[in-house]
Order: structure tokens, then C-alpha cells, then sequence
């Protein structure tokens, strides 16, 4: 009772400090570089939606200034009349001008906001009939400032068309990050094989190690008068020492795969585990997990959705051009050398503008009959890539299925089966030295076989697993 104890003591604080598949795979996705070049490219799509949508209903703001100089001559035959005119104009003119204007993404309308201001000074000839007169120097000066609102009503509502760039940027990026997962999982679970392997090894090799302390024992224990059997219990020995060193080898190889994957694992202190009792969660309704979770389908998914934009925007641009703006103007004038008058003037409107190009838009309706004529290739795509993921799935369970069969009577051979029947025979003197041998090989082999289904079986979950999207923690 006191061994038993102790034992399961040792059992319970060795498991306290393995270090399971899970761990594994959270340290890797932790610690790994390989998935900073898949982040980078998720983060250049981010960029670009980002960029798209600032493109499309930031404020836009444009200023510009201009500076010139204008000459005049002008000369008049026959004049007769007594008003003056400029026969000769210098003109200095200096202007400024501000635009800002602004999309609004929910309505597809425009707002803009324009301001000039120019500041011209004029040095001029004036003349009559009479002839010459003096110079007059005159200085004038114009604002104009308007703002207009506009909104599509058919081509274009609620910004069907310009937006289009927007939402494409945006299904890139949700895209993108079903590819940065896809990229995480097929690594995972390729390093997820290398652990099993490290696992498989160190269980065979506990096998192994097992039967040459036993026999082993048994050499020990057998007087000088037993050379035969001694020599037949070393034949043996020397056969079961060679696959053990074989083990080892493959033992340390893995464990340079594993360190190659992550450098900070402690193999005396952590030693990777898997629990030798197998379990695994099998999905009933396959089809519509799949179609709800498995990441090559929701691709495709992306892919129509991309697809039904670019016939909207299509469908929509067959339309007729219907806007509906109102707008506001008001001009401050100041100024002519006739009167010097000043001036201000406000000027409001509101309109329908409608046009439609008779001869309609050719590439237009062929971009459309392109997406629409896609629109059937995208719904084979999918359904063929359900149907093959679908067989994969079916196939893989079916083999698990078949390797839980086959665990379990391996499982109840050993249960039934007694290692030591022929040992305490060969006790008692009933029994032969080779029988013992072969107990101890049949018994070896079982417990080989066993860990080769339980390893194999570990792998067949993995690609279930992986199959179905649910390897990479949520």
C-alpha cells in the first residue's frame, strides 16, 4: 500500500511538470518568428482599407494663391460717343482660393465649401473723343463664397459606386486574416507531428527499457551452472540493447526538431506528454459545422461577397445619373472707375440634374455580365470544395473509428495477458529459457503496437482537427 502511495505521489508531480501538446502550441504562437511576416501582411491590409476610407470621406481641403500681371492696349476707330475708355490697362492681380469638401459614406452625397478672393489693382489711359485724359489708379477687390450639397438619387445612391474601392479594401483584410490563420494552423500542426513523434519515441523506448531491466534481472539471477540459458538470455539482450539505441538516436534527433521550434524547452524537467487514454470529440452535423467554421469555405464566402459588390456597383451604374443639390452663393464686389460702386449679391438654388447616355455604357454592361457569369463559377467552387473537405473529414473518422477499434483489443490482450506465466514456470523448472524470451518479445511487441495505434491515432485527430479548423486556440 505504502509503494502504491508513493508511486501515484511520483505520477501526480511528474505530470505536474510535463508539458502537453497545448502548451506547445501556445508557446509557439507565443514565441514563434514565423508568423511576424503573416501579421505584416495583415497589417499592409489594414493599412490600405484604412487608407480607402480616408480617401473617400475625409475632408478634402485644397488652397492655392496667384500672382500676375495683365497689359491692355486697346484703341477704338470712328469713336464719337463722350464716355471714357481705357486705351491702355496695367493690371497687378493677386488671388487666393480655398476649396473643401467632404463624402459622407452613408448617403454618398458631397458637401463642398469654395472661397476666392482676388485683389486686382488697375493703372489705365483713359480716352474720349476729346483725346487724353489723366491716369486713374483703381483698386478692386472680389469674394465669392459658395456651398453646395449634392445627393445621388439613382446612380450611385447612398455611394453604391465610389464607395465600391472601400468594401473591396474591407473584405481584403477580413480575407487576410482567415490567410494568417490558415498560415498559423498548417504550422502548428506540422510541429504538432514532430511533438507526437517525440512522444511515440519516449514511450517505445520506456517499452524497451522495460523489457531489458527484465530480462536482464533474470540474467542476473541465473547461476553459473545456466550457460546456455545465460548465453541465449545475451543473445537476446544484445538484440533488445540495439533497438534501444536505435530509439535513443531517433529520441535525440527529435529532440533537436522540437528545440529547433522552441530553444527554451527543458526535456529533463518537462518532458513533452500525451495521455495514453484517447479521446477526441467527433462532430455529428459535419456539413453545417463546415460550412459555419472551416476557413477555406468562409475564402470562397469572401470571394462571392466580393464578387455580389462588383455587380452591384455594375447593376447600379446602368442608372441614369439623378442628383438632387441645392447650393449657396454670395459675391462681394467693390469697385470700377466709372462709379466705384460696391456690391454684394446672394444667390440660392436648389435642382434635379438628370442624364443618361442614350447609347448606354459598353464596358460597363460587359463588366457586369463578367461578375454575374462568376457569380455561378464562385457557387461550383464552393460546393466542390465543401464535398471534397467533406470526404476528408468522412475518411479520417472512419480511420479513427477503426484505430479506437483496434486500441481496445489490443487494450483488452493486454489486460487478459499475463507477462510473467512463463517466467514463474521457468521458476519452478517447467518451462524453457526461449519461452521465457518469447513471452517477453510477444509482450513487448503488443505494447509496441499499442503505442503505434495511440500515436497514430493522435495524428489522425491532429488532421481532424486541422481539417476542421479547430487546431489554432480561439
Amino acid at each position: 500500500m505504502m509503494r502504491f502511495l508513493l508511486v501515484s505521489v511520483l505520477l501526480l508531480s511528474q505530470s505536474a511538470l510535463s508539458y502537453s501538446q497545448k502548451d506547445f502550441i501556445n508557446q509557439l504562437l507565443k514565441s514563434h518568428d514565423f508568423f511576424e511576416t503573416e501579421l505584416i501582411n495583415l497589417q499592409i491590409k489594414r493599412i490600405e482599407m484604412l487608407g480607402d476610407q480616408a480617401n473617400y470621406s475625409n475632408w478634402d481641403w485644397d488652397i492655392s494663391a496667384e500672382l500676375g500681371r495683365i497689359h491692355k492696349d486697346k484703341f477704338k476707330y470712328d469713336y464719337t460717343s463722350s464716355t471714357d475708355y481705357a486705351q491702355n490697362t496695367n493690371q497687378t492681380v493677386q488671388k487666393i482660393s480655398s476649396d473643401l469638401s467632404k463624402k459622407f459614406m452613408s448617403s454618398g452625397s458631397e458637401l463642398t465649401i469654395a472661397f476666392d478672393r482676388s485683389l486686382p489693382i488697375k493703372d489705365e489711359e483713359m480716352h474720349d473723343k476729346n483725346g487724353y485724359q489723366t491716369d486713374k489708379n483703381t483698386t478692386e477687390y472680389l469674394n465669392d463664397l459658395s456651398v453646395s450639397w449634392t445627393l445621388p438619387l439613382l446612380k450611385n445612391k447612398n455611394g453604391l459606386v465610389d464607395q465600391k474601392t472601400y468594401d473591396l479594401a474591407v473584405l481584403d483584410y477580413k480575407d487576410e486574416k482567415q490567410v494568417l490563420a490558415e498560415a498559423q494552423e498548417d504550422f502548428l500542426a506540422e510541429k504538432a507531428v514532430d511533438f507526437i513523434d517525440w512522444v511515440g519515441y519516449q514511450w517505445q523506448l520506456q517499452v524497451v527499457d522495460s523489457t531489458i531491466n527484465k530480462l536482464a534481472n533474470m540474467h542476473d539471477k541465473l547461476a553459473s551452472n545456466h550457460t546456455r540459458d545465460r548465453d541465449i538470455l545475451s543473445r537476446s539482450l544484445d538484440k533488445h540493447k540495439r533497438l534501444q539505441q536505435s530509439l535513443k538516436s531517433k529520441l535525440k534527433a527529435q529532440n533537436a526538431v522540437l528545440l529547433g521550434s522552441i530553444d527554451t524547452i527543458d526535456f529533463d524537467k518537462d518532458p513533452p506528454i500525451l495521455n495514453q487514454k484517447f479521446n477526441i470529440h467527433l462532430i455529428d452535423d459535419i456539413k453545417q459545422y463546415c460550412q459555419t467554421k472551416v476557413r477555406d469555405l468562409k475564402r470562397i464566402k469572401i470571394e462571392i461577397s466580393k464578387n455580389n459588390r462588383s455587380i452591384e456597383t455594375y447593376d447600379n451604374s446602368t442608372l441614369p445619373d439623378l442628383d438632387f443639390s441645392i447650393s449657396a452663393t454670395r459675391d462681394d464686389n467693390k469697385g470700377n472707375y466709372t462709379s466705384y460702386s460696391k456690391s454684394s449679391e446672394t444667390e440660392y438654388e436648389a435642382k434635379l440634374v438628370f442624364s443618361y447616355p442614350l447609347s448606354g455604357d459598353i464596358t460597363n454592361q460587359v463588366y457586369l455580365d463578367k461578375y454575374r457569369l462568376k457569380s455561378r463559377q464562385l457557387a461550383l467552387k464552393y460546393n466542390n470544395k465543401l464535398n471534397d473537405i467533406l470526404a476528408d473529414v468522412k475518411k479520417n473518422e472512419t480511420e479513427i473509428r477503426q484505430g479506437q477499434i483496434q486500441l481496445a483489443l489490443i487494450n483488452k490482450q493486454l489486460q487478459a495477458l499475463n507477462p510473467y506465466y512463463e517466467l514463474n514456470l521457468y521458476a519452478d523448472n517447467q518451462s524453457d529459457i526461449r519461452f521465457v524470451i518469447n513471452e517477453a518479445d510477444d509482450y513487448q511487441a503488443l505494447k509496441l503496437e499499442k503505442i503505434d495505434v495511440l500515436t497514430g491515432l493522435y495524428q489522425d485527430k491532429l488532421t481532424y482537427d486541422s481539417l476542421l479548423d479547430r487546431l489554432l486556440p480561439i
